[in-house]
């Protein structure tokens, strides 16, 4: 009688251990379901991130309006960053000067285009244009290219492969050289951390070989053909 006794407990004790368990397994499976899930695109990208505080802002949606004496900063954020950033020397320079983004941005036309269906809420800018500054617009406070050559004279900035420098501002007579001018944001871009290498890719459209000299390329090989 005993034994059947004990038979009988030992088997309440067990299913009653087994509901437990089960009844523990829903209540986490419930719990998990109702836990915030990051979809997969989201990884890495931020683009959930902006969805959802472009869902919070009472703004998005609404026409941004741009004008001249917009804060360019509310969108252009990389861009106005750099002014204070000691790795962007020429945009701390214009900020410590006081020079204002539309002071060099000039071309309102094509800036009030780029704007014309801005939304707030839109993903953020990543560039402003050099296309919108006028080269006169540089030499009215830097002089022109004879001037700024002037005080280059001792730069290294640009030194090709072979250890050859060149004045970054005084360009060789030639005939590719007066076919294609160069104009000052062919090589500046005030928001840059490296204007040696970006001035270095501009000469490299046609110095291939990384040298500053002329007959290495196509010059060289026809030569070579004959």
């Amino acid at each position: 009688m005993e034994r059947e006794t004990f038979a009988i407990n030992r088997g309440r004790t067990l299913a009653a251990v087994l509901v437990a368990v089960l009844a523990l397994a829903a209540l986490t499976a419930g719990l998990m379901g109702c836990a915030p899930q990051q979809k997969a695109a989201d990884t890495g990208s931020g683009a959930g991130v902006a969805a959802e505080e472009a869902a919070d802002d009472p703004m998005a949606g609404q026409p941004v309006n741009w004008t001249m004496e917009s804060d360019c900063a509310t969108c252009h954020t990389s861009e106005a960053e750099s002014a204070v950033d000691t790795a962007c020397p020429q945009g701390v320079a214009h900020e410590a000067e006081g020079i204002t983004c539309v002071q060099c941005h000039t071309d309102e036309a094509t800036l009030s285009g780029e704007h014309a269906d801005v939304k707030f809420g839109d993903k953020p800018a990543t560039k402003a244009t050099v296309d919108t500054v006028d080269p006169a617009t540089c030499i009215s406070c830097h002089g022109d290219l004879a001037e700024v050559a002037a005080l280059t004279a001792e730069s290294t900035a640009l030194t090709d492969d072979k250890g050859t420098t060149v004045n970054p501002h005084e360009r060789p007579a030639g005939a590719k050289h007066e076919e294609f001018p160069a104009t000052c944001t062919d090589c500046h871009n005030n928001h840059s951390k490296d204007l040696p290498k970006d001035a270095m890719k501009y000469c490299a459209q046609c110095h291939h070989r990384g040298v500053f000299e002329c007959g290495t390329c196509h010059e060289l090989r026809d030569r070579e053909v004959a």
